[in-house]
């Protein structure tokens, strides 16, 4: 549990955490001189069972709200401190409307300074603050009130504080492990330590973390030596903990400043653009200037998400304005590297940094770049307008007949794979494995779309009678392209081991669809395939073939890809066409050097005897027909030689 101070500077927050800790949280010589609080400063208070918990205390003065902002990020209690002898104060106000935006779970407000003001101004500032509080539609306790004068008052605090701590539910632990970095220093003996407070997982000791920051990269990592959670040295630390993580790596102080994060390497997600959903900041009153303030379509502001403070603009989707009570879809295009998981609350404030101008919740981490405001897009958005996995993956199934991409989901989401499983297991939902990740599709939309396939084919046997069957890539704009491309050769794939698709070459037809090519153009397809056999694994150029068809050039291709529709061949380029007999062959080299880690084109050069170029050829025609993918120098096999051709 994490608890923390909100309100106006020199309302007494600062002393009011050291009453209830013994812990100073001014820290700095500049604090201690003027008397302020300028950064978010840390103490820790133990409940009934002798566990620490965790109290920030942040800074009330205007200039200083980032640093604030960077405190309240996740906290489970608020204590907001409003003095009785000034009452709500501009600070106030705003803090009241970051912690709304932010979604704090429950508010105690605490009146200070009693001792100086008569009991009606105090009535009259707790109403103040009441009314501001239920304008907010903020969760609240009962008001305590505090003095020097009574000793009582901080025991009173304390004891209902953890009496709130056991009725509040603890925060979910799953995800991987994400800790936005609030502090970076060096401790003699034991080397570099972040701090932070943990937004989801777990972390353990000597696990390997990356930094996702603006000045890093991808590979930047450390090791978690040691570990402190909530100010006591553990093993392992969790989502709702402050923690102390001590590295052991590469990573310089420099590189682990605030705004970044210490993440498990599976969500290392680096972006410069959001999509959201945002709701104007709280301000009281029908008549003030603030209340009437429009945030419009490109505003520029800064965001406040996590630690970081990032300049960016606002890009409005579903409308060009919005005030006070309206909630909008927008995109926030930054100028740095940002770091985020669905649901994650922000901030907003003005270009000038003087004011909260909006907040709200991150929706999509993985935005197209092209057609941010289009009505399929906004759909897509609405339907991840929740604040679960699960209800998001249902109104996305709803949405997309030709099912979910669950890995990019899961990622999205910031889902361990034990979660993912949990979910499919749950909704009963298909999975199907292709080269760039999972799909989840409904037993009906399985369903579905291995009808559909069948009724295409069917139709454009109908439309082309004398065509032997039709490409892939010609069947997926068919379907007016419902389906990925990989899911629509799983399923594909599955109708054909079912006998239901045949497929010849590379084209496919429904199994009851039957043709023949004319007499002349057979007697000529003869010839052919006498010459290409021959010729194995090095087949004719398309020259070569004009003269033993003894035509055009431009009449033999038209004739060659006449062959390609009726499943005769293979076009792998323009210039060369293989018999499926003999292309399933190098198909089956290709596997063999796959599966002992080798499939490079120097060795399948030396394997098959083959020149350099037909190589790089015939390896990148596999490539595309997705029978192998490359990766650096190396390719490996995706499917067997038996299942592609």
């Amino acid at each position: 549990m994490i608890i923390a101070t909100a309100g106006h500077v020199d309302h007494g927050k600062t002393s009011l955490v050291r009453t209830l800790t013994g812990i100073d949280t001014d820290r700095n010589p500049e604090e201690k001189r003027r008397g302020l609080t300028i950064d978010i400063g840390f103490a820790y208070m133990q409940d009934d069972d002798g566990r620490n918990i965790a109290i920030i205390d942040v800074p009330g003065h205007e200039k200083f709200v980032r640093n604030m902002i960077a405190g309240v990020g996740l906290v489970d209690i608020a204590l907001l401190v409003v003095a009785a002898d000034d009452g709500p104060m501009p600070q106030t106000i705003e803090h009241i409307a970051i912690l709304q935006l932010m979604n704090a779970k429950l508010i105690v407000p605490v009146i200070s300074k009693t001792d100086l003001v008569s009991s009606e101004r105090q009535s009259q500032v707790v109403d103040a603050v009441s009314g501001l509080l239920q304008s907010a539609g903020l969760p609240t306790t009962d008001f305590y009130s505090m003095s020097v004068l009574d000793k009582s008052a901080v025991s009173n605090l304390k004891a209902g504080l953890l009496e709130l701590i056991k009725s509040l539910p603890h925060r979910r632990v799953g995800g991987y492990f994400r800790m936005a970095i609030d502090r970076c220093f060096t401790l003699d003996g034991s080397g570099t330590v972040v701090t932070g407070t943990v937004s989801s997982g777990m972390l353990e000791k000597n696990d390997i973390l990356t930094l996702v920051s603006d000045n890093s990269s991808e590979g930047d990592s450390a090791r978690a030596r040691g570990i402190h959670a909530q100010n006591t040295e553990a093993t392992e630390a969790s989502a709702g903990q402050r923690c102390a993580i001590n590295l052991s790596g590469s990573l310089s102080r420099e590189m682990l400043r605030r705004g970044g994060w210490m993440a498990a390497d599976a969500f290392a997600v680096r972006t410069k653009v959001v999509d959201v959903v945002l709701s104007a900041a709280f301000s009281p009153g029908e008549d003030t200037t603030h209340s009437k303030r429009k945030v419009s379509h490109w505003t520029p502001g800064h965001l406040h998400l996590g630690t970081a403070d990032i300049p960016c603009r606002i890009a409005l989707l579903d409308t060009s304005s919005f005030t006070y009570g309206q909630t909008v879809l927008a995109r926030l295009i930054c100028e740095r590297t940002v770091t985020a998981s669905h649901n994650d609350r922000f901030v907003l404030r003005d270009q000038s940094a003087r004011s909260t101008i909006a907040g709200g919740r991150v929706l999509d981490v993985f935005p197209p770049r092209r057609g941010r405001s289009q009505p399929a897009r906004l759909k897509y958005l609405a339907a991840l307008n929740t604040s679960t996995a699960a209800e998001a993956l249902s109104n996305l199934l709803e949405l997309h007949s030709g099912g979910v991409e669950l890995t990019k989901f899961a990622r999205q989401f910031n889902l361990l794979a034990v979660e993912v499983a949990e979910l499919v297991e749950n909704k009963a939902l298909c999975v199907v494995n292709t080269a760039s990740g999972k799909w989840c599709l409904t037993t009906s939309q399985s369903g579905d779309i291995e009808e559909k396939i069948l009724e295409t084919l069917l139709s454009m046997h109908k439309d082309n009678p004398d065509l032997a069957g039709v490409g892939l890539d010609v069947l997926l704009q068919a379907t007016n392209r419902e389906f990925d491309k990989e899911v629509l050769e799983y399923f594909v794939q599955k109708l054909i081991k079912q006998n239901r698709v045949v497929r010849l070459a590379s084209v496919l037809r429904h199994a009851e669809h039957r043709v023949q090519m004319s007499q002349s153009d057979d007697e000529c397809w003869k010839k052919i395939e006498r010459e290409l056999f021959t010729a194995g694994q090095t087949p004719l150029r398309l020259t070569e073939l004009a003269g033993v068809l003894n035509k055009e050039l431009s009449e033999t291709r038209q004739f060659m890809n006449h062959c390609v529709a009726h499943g005769k061949v293979f076009k792998v380029t323009d210039n060369r066409y293989f018999l499926p007999a003999t292309l399933k062959e190098l198909a089956e080299i290709a596997e063999s050097l796959s599966a002992a880690d080798n499939l490079t084109v120097a060795e399948y050069r030396n394997k098959t005897g083959m020149g350099r170029n037909l190589v790089v050829e015939l390896l990148e025609y596999f490539d595309r027909y997705r029978f192998t993918r490359r990766v650096g120098d190396k390719r490996t096999v995706l499917m067997t030689s038996a299942e592609a051709f």
